[in-house]
């Protein structure tokens, strides 16, 4: 068995994410199970896009099932391939569309959140439009 070591930072950052009950930024990789067919395929797609493809994906499933575990996977994977990420939560107030500005909250939300390698936490469309 191959012993792999984790930097002192990242496992402080895993110990202190968990503790908390929110899903940790980063070393996922290193607590990952299970999930090896759902991130392929995700990975298969980043390829797709990266070729000039699209894909569009709505992950859903209950409380506790790792649906934002997931997701922080494949946005990190996506940034370290040089990919601009955003992602955010649907809910009555934020929907695709509505009659009440629903779709322009979501919006709103999503260029919040939009994430490269150089600003992973988001707020990274001021960056890309300096580009």
């Amino acid at each position: 068995m191959n012993e792999v070591k984790i930097p002192k930072r990242m496992t402080t950052a895993l110990v202190n994410s968990l503790t908390a009950g929110v899903v940790p930024r980063i070393g996922l990789e290193h607590i990952a199970v299970g999930r090896k067919p759902e991130i392929e395929a995700i990975l298969k797609d980043l390829d797709n896009i990266a070729e000039g493809g699209a894909a569009f994906k709505l992950i859903t499933g209950r409380y506790g099932s790792g649906k934002s575990f997931l997701l922080q996977m494949i946005r990190n994977y996506a940034m370290d391939r040089g990919f601009a990420v955003a992602d955010g939560d649907l809910s009555p107030e934020r929907r695709l569309v509505g009659t009440k500005g629903q779709g322009l909250a979501t919006y709103r939300e999503l260029m919040t959140n939009l994430s490269t390698r150089t600003r992973p936490d988001g707020g990274a469309l001021e960056t890309i439009l300096q580009k």
